[in-house]
């Protein structure tokens, strides 16, 4: 089935700059909003920051990304003249900061931090909650009413953290459109997840992964420098 466009008030995309999604989360804790001061930029490809960084030296500059914040620091002394530069940013989730470049000319330093390719998962929905696995603790499972929308009336994906659920129906007595979406948690097992809607109930299990991730070493943060060139071009390490 194809679905058509959604209406413009719908949301049809999650942007990893909106740090604060109006999204219904099993979260508790999401990233802080960003500074409208300091804020990144993006196209399809990538994301961009500018900052106006007046008497500081390219040189002086120091640029880094460790555990998803963007630090810039830098001093430079003009006779009796001193000038600063501290901004910490948080960067996307999706930018891939060991492929960021900074340049900086006249005052202005340019910031691009590539996208990382998106990853997709298509969940097929079943027609009976029996072909559901049983739901473990600690498992996300969805109980949405659908009233009136048939299984293959759905497409439900997650990309990258976020699962949207598109329903698309249009019958002799029921006629629905509509989009919703959800962030899931960080340790979710998007690839074992299953659906099923059946008497106008869809249930989604998106099952935790098998195993956590060992506690961070905070003396062993993986830590990306970025280099600056003093021109219009950029290159990073």
């Amino acid at each position: 089935m194809a679905f058509g466009s959604f209406p413009i008030d719908v949301f049809t995309r999650v942007s990893p700059l909106d740090m604060l999604l109006p999204l219904e989360s099993f979260e508790r804790d999401l990233p802080v909003a960003r500074s409208s001061a300091r804020q990144f930029h993006e196209n399809d490809n990538e994301y961009t920051l500018s900052l106006a960084l007046p008497g500081v030296s390219p040189a002086d500059l120091k640029l880094a990304v460790e555990d998803g914040v963007l630090t810039i620091s830098g001093t430079t002394k003009l006779g009796t003249q001193e000038y600063n530069a501290a901004h910490r940013v948080r960067v996307p989730r999706d930018a891939d900061p060991t492929l960021a470049k900074a340049a900086a000319e006249n005052g202005i330093l340019s910031i691009s931090l590539p996208k990382r390719p998106k990853q997709t998962h298509e969940i097929t929905v079943a027609s009976s909650t029996d072909r559901l696995p049983k739901a473990a603790e600690g498992d996300c499972v969805l109980n949405l009413p659908f009233p009136g929308v048939r299984p293959s009336d759905f497409k439900v994906v997650c990309e990258d953290g976020v699962l949207s659920i598109a329903v698309e129906t249009n019958s002799a007595h029921h006629a629905t459109r509509s989009l919703k979406r959800m962030r899931l948690p960080e340790n979710a097992d998007v690839a074992a997840a299953a659906a099923a809607a059946e008497h106008g109930i869809l249930t989604v299990i998106v099952p935790q992964g098998t195993s956590q991730a060992p506690k961070e070493d905070l003396t062993t943060k993986s830590t990306h420098r970025i280099a600056i060139t003093n021109s219009s071009s950029a290159s990073s390490l």
